[in-house]
């Protein structure tokens, strides 16, 4: 089991992002351009092994786009992406956004059990205003 403390998330240097399973994930040439040109790209690492990522951009400004979350197969089932999921919504707010977007509809079930209500546009997530 992993344990959130010894796990600490950064902005990604080019050579740490996980190329290699955005691949593995079978995404398109097009789906992990979007995700390596994003604006906000952050790596979960435990030591200099890095076990999940994320990408967002800021859409509108309003509502974040998360591009998704990927975690390395043997950290999966274990909360980390749940984790990172939280991590992206709280960078999002802290840069005045009130909606967080996962444009794509994989994954419905994970994200929505995190909150996210299916939208016109994707499954969206609400910040609570203060």
């Amino acid at each position: 089991m992993l344990n959130m403390r010894t796990i600490d998330v950064f902005r990604a240097y080019a050579n740490e992002v996980p190329e290699d399973l955005l691949w593995a994930e079978g995404m398109s040439e097009a789906g992990v351009e979007d995700w390596l040109g994003a604006d906000v790209i952050r790596v979960a690492k435990r030591g200099e092994e890095v076990l999940a990522m994320y990408a967002m951009d800021p859409g509108d400004g309003v509502t974040y786009v998360l591009h998704g979350v990927v975690v390395t197969p043997a950290a999966r089932k274990q909360g980390l992406g749940r984790w990172m999921v939280g991590h992206a919504i709280g960078v999002a707010e802290s840069k005045g956004a009130r909606h967080v977007l996962v444009p794509v509809m994989q994954a419905q079930r994970f994200f929505r059990a995190i909150g996210f209500e299916p939208s016109s546009t994707g499954l969206l997530f609400d910040l609570i205003p203060e």
